[in-house]
């Protein structure tokens, strides 16, 4: 466990994927944080037009978007592969195209060539481009397209349902993007990779076609914990009726979930990205040699369950909190969203949380800071914020509409501001030793003073 240390930072990981070849190709323009139908459109073009892709139009979004599969070889052992069901999940979308210029690079045609007869690939980049210019989870219609298998109400769940029934996959690779903050098993590392072969009722049962995803899925999980060790976690396997995921293990599809998640300064989960295309090329080397097969169901189950909430992105740990009733000490843990760092817990946190930064505060007090007064138009560097936070100012009041901030950090109005830290509240507060501030903390960032 991370903890009792000056200042412990995540943000220091290293990560090497040593398989060089395949590691580092990668589609320039995809590192950001939302892809959407207009990112992907040329670059897909670009690789259709290769020999070895066919390109199928399944039909459109509820907004009239194209939703295009992607084809590669013609064996008799069939993959259906499929991403961003969720809008706002990008990261198998960006891997899937790294995946298809790797496929077909020059230098790959011997590997390509030597299963191309041997396996059938279906890939859909992106099920609801309508999501993804929303950066919603839902659809136009405000629909979970992952909860709508059976009623099929949506245009994007009708033609993904019909698409796996007219391709008859005996693999489908459910690909999608988890919460940063989950943990691989209690008190491990972040969850960068998580996977599940999903039930297909509710008494959880392992059919053949279950069986052999989770053997795939425990062969696969060998080139995660070599690349990333410690970074592989397994979701809970509860039933979920509505599910594409079930459903499509109930129709003897032997279904692979895999989840992207968190890794250390990378807020664009390119480590994840990278790891899912490594994946995929191994997924082929495994089908196409059999060698999945004589791997045990046991070394699936093995794998650590996801931990929710075992991560925030910032923890303060044992901060002296002073008030006219006395001191006491507390941890403080702050999670990011929307580009706005929120307190989200107070109390005794650092015994079951870790954070991606964190810090021993044991020798520090809450400084909930001054305001300082915006009177005048004024542009803020990081300069210029930093010297406001030595003098003790950590939110703005006045007229905040002549404030210009072109500093590294986020601002915040000192409206609501408290003399103690309030679950909830927007985070903007010193930390101070017995002669000066120490740190600010903005948001989820840590500023040292």
């Amino acid at each position: 466990m991370i903890r009792k240390t000056i200042l412990v930072s995540l943000l220091s990981y290293s990560f090497s994927l040593t398989a060089a070849p395949i590691a580092m190709h990668q589609i320039k323009g995809l590192n950001k944080a939302a892809i959407t139908h207009a990112d992907l459109a040329p670059l897909l073009d670009t690789l259709a037009a290769h020999p070895s892709i066919e390109r199928k139009n399944l039909g459109q979004s509820f907004l009239g978007k194209s939703i295009d599969a992607f084809y590669i070889g013609s064996g008799p052992i069939k993959v259906m592969m499929w991403s961003q069901m969720h809008g706002d999940e990008n990261t198998a979308s960006a891997a899937l195209t790294d995946f298809l210029s790797y496929a077909i690079e020059t230098k790959n045609d011997a590997w390509r060539e030597n299963w191309q007869k041997k396996l059938s690939l279906m890939i859909i980049p992106m099920v609801n481009p309508d999501g993804a210019q929303l950066q919603t989870r839902f659809n136009a219609q405000g629909i979970d397209l992952n909860r709508d298998a059976k009623a099929l109400r949506t245009p994007e769940g009708q033609l993904l349902m019909a698409a796996a029934k007219v391709f008859k996959p005996e693999f489908g690779f459910n690909l999608h993007d988890q919460n940063a903050y989950y943990g691989a098993g209690e008190q491990g590392l972040p969850a960068t990779i998580s996977v599940l072969a999903p039930a297909y009722n509710t008494q959880r049962e392992i059919n053949n076609s279950r069986s052999n995803a989770m053997k795939l899925i425990a062969q696969l999980s060998k080139l995660v914990e070599q690349t990333i060790p410690g970074h592989l976690a397994k979701y809970n396997d509860s039933y979920s009726y509505r599910s594409f995921g079930d459903t499509f293990s109930e129709m003897g599809i032997s279904t692979i979930l895999i989840e992207s998640g968190a890794y250390p300064a990378d807020p664009n989960r390119q480590v994840a990205r990278k790891m899912n295309r490594m994946l995929y090329v191994q997924m082929i080397d495994e089908l196409v040699s059999g060698n999945w097969q004589q791997q045990e169901i046991a070394t699936y189950q093995a794998i650590p369950f996801n931990a929710k909430d075992a991560w925030v992105d910032l923890l303060i740990d044992d901060v002296k909190i002073n008030t006219e009733k006395g001191g006491y000490h507390i941890d403080i843990s702050i999670n990011n969203k929307n580009q706005q760092g929120h307190i989200k817990e107070l109390g005794d946190i650092s015994s079951i949380r870790q954070g991606f930064t964190q810090l021993d505060a044991s020798k520090l007090s809450y400084d909930s800071g001054k305001g300082f007064i915006v009177s005048e138009m004024k542009t803020l560097t990081n300069k210029q914020y930093k010297a406001l936070l030595k003098q003790g100012y950590s939110c703005f009041n006045g007229d905040l509409a002549k404030l210009t901030n072109n500093s590294d950090w986020p601002i915040s109005s000192c409206n609501k501001h408290s003399a103690i830290p309030k679950r909830g509240a927007k985070a903007h507060f010193l930390l101070r030793n017995d002669k000066h501030i120490e740190y600010a903390v903005l948001g989820s960032q840590l500023i040292k003073l």
